[in-house]
This record gives structure tokens, C-alpha cells and sequence, in this order.
């Protein structure tokens, strides 16, 4: 790769920067943003436009691959660093009040996402895959209360959670998901590891007789049984776990798994 099509170069900013100084009197910009003196709002597929043209008049179109896509994210990063040292020398005062800092933080900013949009071009990602994404998201988020993101920071007098998956309970992927947010150690005892995804759990325990795996479990950990939860659908392993000592959240009977952060007090 020679010097001036290597993004490692330390002209390839500065030529990013005078590429779109002469772009502005291209067709194509006109075309975009046909008076731009006035108030500008692009749209995605613009922008994954422009850096693909970018790229195809600097001669960097061959790099744009899946391989390559990582380097565009820590560019990205890169970018970041630079606005966030702009806010920590500048401060909020400054980005609001000085006009050459402001613009020097928005350019900063449009850094980090010119390198995202590379990103996506390496991967394929469209504009309508984006927005599609982007929109699923902003609904789920408007459904959400956040006290879940309250489980990394709280303390609860449980240590250990087990789940029983050996008759009929299934691992809920969303709620481990939060409480490995939290210093709870969660387990599992199934007959199989046929199906289970590992990496959901911190232990996954595997046999036929399930409360002698509950034990195995609060054994491996050095923990006590009255700080240990046990989350099953059997009435059976319910019962052998209070004799045990554990506390049990019995699934059934109108009673949901996905209750059990109420349970364990980390609030939905």
C-alpha cells in the first residue's frame, strides 16, 4: 500500500480533510445538498455514499472488506478520543460559546462516524438495515424502565442461583443477561449440555439426580445453602432444595421466570 492510500499515514487525515473541501464543487454533493449555506440534514444512505466515493477516488475501495472492518471501528475509537479531549481541555463552556471549538468538536464528532460508515460498508450493512435496527431499538428502549441497569450496582443477600433445567424449565437469555450484571454466581443442572448455551452460565452441572447437583454446585462455590436461590419447574427438586437449606422460586402455577428479579430483589 503506498504512502498516500495508507490510512496509517500521517497525510491521510489531511487529505480526507482537503478531499472534502474540493468535493463540495462536485455534482454529486450539489446533487445532495444542493444549497448547503442553508440548514443540512443528511440521510444515511447518503453518507455510506459519500464515504464510498471517498474511498473509490483515494483508491481505498479494494480495503473495504469484512477482514478490514475492525480497523474502521478502532479509527472510529480514535475519533472519539479526540472529541472527548476537546471536552476535557474546552469543557461544556467552551463547545457551547467558542465558535472555532464547536466547529473543531463537530468535526471530531463526524470523524468518528465517517469511520463507522466505513465500517458498515466493509460489512455490507445497507441503510435500510440500519434503520431497521435503529428503529427496533428506539421501540424496545421507549418499553423500558432501565431499573434493570440498577442490578450492576446493587447488593443482595443472594450469592448463588441455580437454575433447574432438567424438567421443562428453559434459561430465559435476556434475564441472565442482567444478572450477570450483578456479583450473583449463576448456575445450572441439567441432564444434558445437548442444547445449552455455555457461555450463559458460570457453572453448568450435568446428571440425573438434580437436587445432588444443586449441591455439587453451592459445594464448588464454598457457598452456604441459605444464600443459594434454586429456580425450578419441579415440584420434586423444589422440595429437596428447601430441605436442603436453599431457598427455591417454584415456576408453575401461575408463578413465571420472569418474575425472578423481582425475587431476588433486583427491581424490573
Amino acid at each position: 500500500m503506498g504512502e498516500s492510500n495508507n490510512p496509517h499515514s500521517p497525510n491521510f487525515f489531511s487529505q480526507i480533510k482537503s478531499f472534502w473541501k474540493g468535493v463540495r464543487g462536485k455534482p454529486f454533493f450539489k446533487k445532495v445538498f444542493p444549497d448547503n449555506t442553508h440548514s443540512m440534514d443528511g440521510k444515511i444512505s447518503q453518507f455510506l455514499k459519500m464515504q464510498h466515493d471517498l474511498a473509490v477516488e483515494k483508491g481505498w475501495i479494494d480495503g473495504r472488506t469484512p477482514e478490514n472492518a475492525p480497523f474502521s471501528i478502532l479509527w472510529s475509537i480514535d475519533e472519539l478520543g479526540e472529541a472527548i479531549a476537546i471536552i476535557k481541555k474546552k469543557g461544556a463552556d467552551g463547545i457551547m460559546d467558542n465558535e472555532s471549538v464547536r466547529e473543531h468538536f463537530v468535526e471530531e464528532v463526524a470523524d468518528t462516524f465517517m469511520y463507522l460508515f466505513d465500517m458498515m460498508e466493509c460489512y455490507g450493512i445497507t441503510a435500510d438495515e440500519f434503520t431497521r435496527a435503529y428503529v427496533k431499538k428506539y421501540e424496545r428502549n421507549m418499553g423500558r424502565s432501565w431499573h434493570e441497569n440498577d442490578a450492576m450496582y446493587e447488593k443482595c443477600r443472594w450469592q448463588l442461583v441455580i437454575f433447574d433445567l432438567t424438567d421443562g424449565l428453559s434459561a430465559d437469555e435476556r434475564l441472565l443477561e442482567v444478572l450477570s450484571k450483578t456479583e450473583l454466581k449463576l448456575a445450572a443442572a441439567a441432564a444434558s449440555a445437548d442444547g445449552i448455551d455455555r457461555d450463559l452460565f458460570d457453572l453448568l452441572l450435568t446428571g440425573d439426580d438434580a437436587p445432588e447437583l444443586f449441591g455439587h454446585a453451592v459445594e464448588n462455590y464454598g457457598m452456604s445453602a441459605d444464600t443459594t436461590v434454586v429456580c425450578t419447574a419441579s415440584a420434586e427438586h423444589a422440595q429437596a432444595a428447601k430441605e436442603a437449606g436453599m431457598t427455591v422460586y417454584e415456576v408453575g402455577n401461575g408463578v413465571t421466570l420472569g418474575g425472578l428479579q423481582d425475587f431476588l430483589g433486583f427491581p424490573q
